[in-house]
């Protein structure tokens, strides 16, 4: 950013502060980020099913708005911005939200929308979504400000190793004083007859810059005018390889117990031990897996370590203090919480290894059970790695977890499972937002642990991350950091279930 521009923006926010003073300032944003939380909400909570084809784009409409809005809140406020990740843009999928988020603004002032995009133009992986619709938000509504009746055209091409994009009007075209004042702080003419902050033009500049591009604004030789901007593209990445098939590992031999109080992934891990064979029960809580231990022996204990009544911790300090051979029967924490400050409670109470979540697949499984329980070498799985996901996406599923789950699922009962994974999800939101409006942090973070395992499952690596972070600040009663966490895991959980949802239907 130029050292002009951060002197403007720093005298402004410096103004706003002064203006409202720090502690109005603090409450204000308290305030405002409550009525987003709220209005976010209960847009993600109204039902699509019985509206009309154009109530159902207007609401669209509402929503695509009040996710931008809530992220631009974030930059005034503070929040989200630092946990906004790097994106891969799909450019025809994001000028086709814009078009929809200024459809009916463009229609009451009858101004035709006209979209053509070459079709070399895909992705752009330079530039984060909030920035790219804070640049063109400002561009498409100063050309339907100024096209009264009109016509307005947004283009995209390749040029080389660079994305033009250019929104053109029919307007009136730029002033010469309005030419003369380009891209600066509050730049609008006072002779302007148009309302306006005169910052758009700024704004757009500002973040176009930072990410190596140039904006540039011409008045077209008739009417209008034409402002472009020419950003670096960069080639996408590659798809991962299909997976390899492997044999699975037998575990016949072996009698296992399975703490883990989730439905959901008591069905996925009973699934694939049934499918290695092995022989098992299930218990849904602390006080469950105690006695269910006392009544028969196990060749391993499987433990999740959040669980009603008793923790798995609990569980992992009370077997290893029994005083008979039953005391050191190999136990494994199956669990989301892979830190190392949760790896070291969990040595700590006496676990002889960890399996984190989400299981990347059904040897992985196995072969991991058979080194905990035999000390057999791993072979196929890296001990503790990271799932590599798409960053940019809080809805992203990784296939490859996703397809050995319903692998393991089967076909007869896929349906059935997903039907169930959709409700876990459905009733997850309603009580986040639940918890987040009568600040009740037990609540928040049951259910933000409860989405944990959920997103685990299916592999729902993103929002599984996002949900993690929401649990350590409800568990910190952090509500600052909650609240922007909250609401990505609220948006997370539509993208998921629409994936689901399209799953079944296919």
């Amino acid at each position: 950013m130029k050292s002009e521009q951060i002197n403007e923006v720093s005298r402004f926010e410096a103004e706003l502060s002064d203006g409202i003073g720090s502690e109005g300032f603090a409450l204000l944003a308290h305030d405002v980020r409550s009525s987003m939380f709220g209005l976010l909400g209960s847009l993600e909570l109204i039902s699509d099913e019985g509206l009309s084809a154009d109530t159902r784009d207007r609401l669209d409409r509402a929503r695509t708005s009040g996710a931008l809005l809530n992220d631009l809140l974030s930059l005034v406020f503070g929040g989200s911005e630092t946990q906004r990740p790097s994106t891969t843009l799909n450019i025809p999928d994001e000028i086709a939200l814009l078009v929809q988020r200024w459809y009916d603004q463009a229609n009451n002032a009858g101004v035709n929308i006209d979209v053509n995009i070459s079709s070399s133009v895909e992705m752009l992986n330079v530039i984060d979504r909030t920035g790219f619709h804070r640049i063109f938000n400002n561009l498409i509504g100063n050309s339907i400000k100024f096209s009264q009746r009109g016509d307005m055209s947004i283009s995209a091409t390749h040029s080389g190793e660079h994305i033009v994009i250019s929104v053109t009007d029919s307007g009136s075209g730029f002033s010469e004083s309005a030419l003369s004042m380009l891209f600066q702080f509050r730049g609008r003419p006072e002779s302007s007859p148009q309302e306006g902050s005169g910052l758009g033009l700024y704004i757009s500049e500002m973040l176009v810059t930072e990410v190596g591009g140039t904006i540039s604004v011409k008045n077209n030789d008739g009417d209008g005018a034409c402002v472009t901007v020419t950003v670096p593209s960069t080639s996408v990445a590659p798809k991962p390889p299909a997976p390899k098939i492997e044999a699975l590992p037998d575990l016949s031999h072996l009698n296992i117990l399975l703490a883990e109080d989730n439905v959901t992934n008591q069905l996925v891990v009973t699934q694939m031990l049934k499918s290695m064979g092995a022989t098992f029960q299930v218990a849904s809580d602390g006080v469950e897996t105690l006695a269910l231990f006392e009544q028969a022996d196990f060749d391993v204990v499987l433990l999740d370590i959040e669980m009603p009544r008793k923790s798995g911790l609990e569980v992992l300090r009370e077997i290893r203090a029994r005083k008979d051979a039953k005391s050191g029967v190999p136990m494994i924490a199956l669990t989301a919480y892979v830190m190392q400050d949760h790896r070291e409670k969990i040595d700590a109470a006496g676990a002889d290894g960890l399996i984190a979540k989400p299981i990347a697949g059904i040897a992985s499984l196995g072969h991991q059970i058979l080194e905990y329980a035999h000390g057999t070498p791993i072979k196929t799985h890296e001990h503790g790695a990271q799932i590599e996901a798409s960053v940019d996406d809080l809805g992203y599923v990784d296939r490859t977890i996703y397809d050995v789950i319903a692998k393991t699922i089967g076909p007869d009962f896929l349906e059935e499972f997903l039907e169930k994974v959709v409700t876990d999800f459905d009733t997850i939101k309603k009580g986040l937002i639940t918890a987040e409006a009568d600040e009740n942090y037990a609540d928040w973070r049951s259910h933000s642990h409860i989405l944990i395992s959920v997103a685990g499952a299916i592999g729902a690596t993103n929002l599984q991350h996002l949900s993690q972070d929401l649990n350590a600040a409800a568990t910190a009663v952090d509500r600052q950091a909650a609240q922007p966490l909250n609401l990505q895991c609220i948006k997370g959980i539509s993208k998921v279930v629409a994936f689901l949802n399209n799953e079944k239907a296919g």
